[in-house]
């Protein structure tokens, strides 16, 4: 293989078998997979160039029809039925492309096939895997996608030779037809090229040349302070000032994601890299690793502590309560609330970053702590919060929330 370039897709789709046909490896979905008539999904179709030469991508897309005697008429649409992306070396992308109903269209499972030809210009070598195991265990994250893991641990796929790939879309019910034509133009965004790359490689030698002054200067209790100091002023930015037992449960939480990485060797870039990236893309001082944790990675951090605290609420309750999918949008959406100084429900800072603190509390414990006054403020600054978890959907969250306090003060 020539030089090995990360994997790109993996941060926007978990599956773990992709397509792969001449240099080009492509896995989609439909979103929403269940439409009424007249309504519009979308065909999400992540692409990526697993070789070092550039391609010409066609793609033919091929709606089901209806039977010999209604004509052979389609049952979906879309705006282009053949499309060409031209695809730089080792290049990856995600084509959009919208499909919906035709008035043949009733109630039913409708498969939409697309034909994938890939030409390349010249003859290539491999720059990324055919398969790939990720070093990111899954005791508390199940999933990369959207925690910006994927380039720095790797994601877990294998491939499928395949010029062909069927893609399901369930219509149900009847809409009202609309005057107007839906917008069916498809659009292609390009999510990595070798430009990422340079950064990439920079923050991997940078990080591996400081490793051991990286491990000292970030130590727990130099974390712990610094993350207790930032999480006060951003969530005050955010509209949520921090009562003393949230801001030291939030900051226990902070860290402890922090150790988690970095005590392994094989997940320690999993925390360093992404933070690193987003720094020297910048142009960043990158001297003071502190001062790069707080005024670049705390988006990051906060974004992988939210993952894997769910993760910590999973094993103390014995089941993952909530979805994949609303686990990624609850960390992507605290994430950039705090980061754009945008206001955040109260609900988003307990469920699930204090209930998951809460719960791992006495697993750090600072010199000089005193746990139970810990805990005692943090049980304090919830009874002074009334309004907390009223609404109906969230009384699993405050079920959950009181039996991890009261094990914890037990």
């Amino acid at each position: 293989m020539a030089v090995s370039y990360p994997d790109a897709i993996g941060e926007h789709v978990a599956t773990s078998e992709r397509y792969y046909t001449g240099g080009l490896q492509y896995a989609g979905y439909l979103e929403p997979a269940a439409i009424a008539t007249g309504q519009i999904s979308n065909l999400f179709l992540f692409m990526q160039n697993m070789l070092n030469v550039p391609m010409t991508v066609t793609i033919k897309v091929s709606p089901p029809l209806t039977g010999l005697f209604r004509g052979r008429k389609p049952l979906l649409r879309v705006g282009d039925p053949v499309i060409q992306i031209e695809l730089a070396e080792a290049e990856a992308g995600l084509l959009t492309l919208p499909v919906t109903t035709t008035e043949q269209t009733g109630a039913g499972q409708f498969g939409l096939t697309i034909e994938v030809k890939a030409a390349t210009k010249g003859r290539g070598e491999r720059v990324r895997p055919a398969k790939s195991t990720s070093s990111l265990e899954t005791k508390f994250i199940d999933s990369p996608v959207g925690l910006n893991l994927v380039s720095s641990l790797g994601a877990t796929y294998s491939e499928k030779s395949a010029k062909k790939a069927v893609f399901s879309l369930n219509v149900t019910g009847k809409k009202r037809a609309s005057k107007k034509k839906p917008a069916l133009k498809y659009q292609y965004d390009k999510i990595w090229d070798t430009d990422d790359a340079q950064i990439f490689t920079k923050s991997i030698q940078e990080i591996n040349s400081r490793r051991a002054k990286l491990k000292t200067a970030l130590d727990m209790e130099t974390l712990y302070a610094n993350l207790y100091a930032e999480s006060v002023k951003r969530f005050a930015n955010a509209g949520l000032p921090l009562r003393i037992g949230e801001a030291i449960t939030l900051a226990k939480i902070l860290t402890y994601t922090c150790q988690y990485f970095l005590s392994n060797p094989d997940r320690v870039n999993g925390l360093l890299l992404p933070i690193w990236e987003r720094a020297l893309s910048l142009d960043a001082d990158t001297t003071d690793a502190l001062d790069v944790i707080r005024l670049y990675g705390y988006h990051h951090l906060l974004r992988v502590s939210v993952a894997l605290s769910f993760g910590v609420i999973g094993r103390a309750t014995g089941q993952q309560l909530w979805s994949q999918e609303e686990r990624q949008a609850v960390a992507g959406h605290i994430a950039d609330t705090v980061e754009m100084g945008e206001k955040l429900d109260i609900e988003f800072l307990y469920l699930p970053l204090l209930i998951a603190g809460t719960q791992i509390s006495k697993r750090l414990i600072l010199p000089d702590e005193g746990v139970e006054n810990s805990l005692a403020l943090m049980k304090q600054a919830r009874l002074a919060r009334p309004d907390l978890f009223k609404d109906k959907d969230m009384a699993r969250a405050n079920q959950v929330y009181n039996q991890i306090m009261k094990k914890a003060l037990a």
